[in-house]
């Protein structure tokens, strides 16, 4: 995508006009709350698999192995649902929104 950065109207420069990122972190913060709910809900599936590479070494193994088979499946649900929600966000703010703003005179510009 080719898209060139507007100038500002107000100081007149386009060095320090920046997209207003607002949909791509509220997209990370929704895609990785369902995400780690998504992750919450296969904790199981994490803990069983878990459990059963753990129970080479039998007792300890099983139970260490069935809490970072839990902790990971949340994280991977969580850094799954928030890479997702960033793109779509990241896609929101520059196809939909297309809002920019100076960083030097903090003036807001909608191309």
């Amino acid at each position: 995508m080719n898209t060139q950065t507007p100038c500002c109207p107000n100081c007149h420069t386009p060095s320090y006009m920046v997209r207003d990122r607002t949909g791509e972190k509220a997209g990370t913060i929704v895609g990785g709350t369902v995400g780690a709910g998504a992750g919450y809900a296969g904790m199981l599936g994490g803990a069983s698999v878990g459990a059963s590479l753990g129970s080479i070494v039998p007792g300890v193994g099983t139970i260490v192995g069935a809490g970072v088979g839990s902790i990971a499946g949340v994280l991977m649900g969580l850094f799954a649902g928030a890479s997702t929600g960033a793109a779509i966000g990241e896609h929101i703010d520059t196809q939909v929104r297309g809002r920019y703003y100076c960083s030097r005179c903090d003036y807001g510009v909608s191309v």
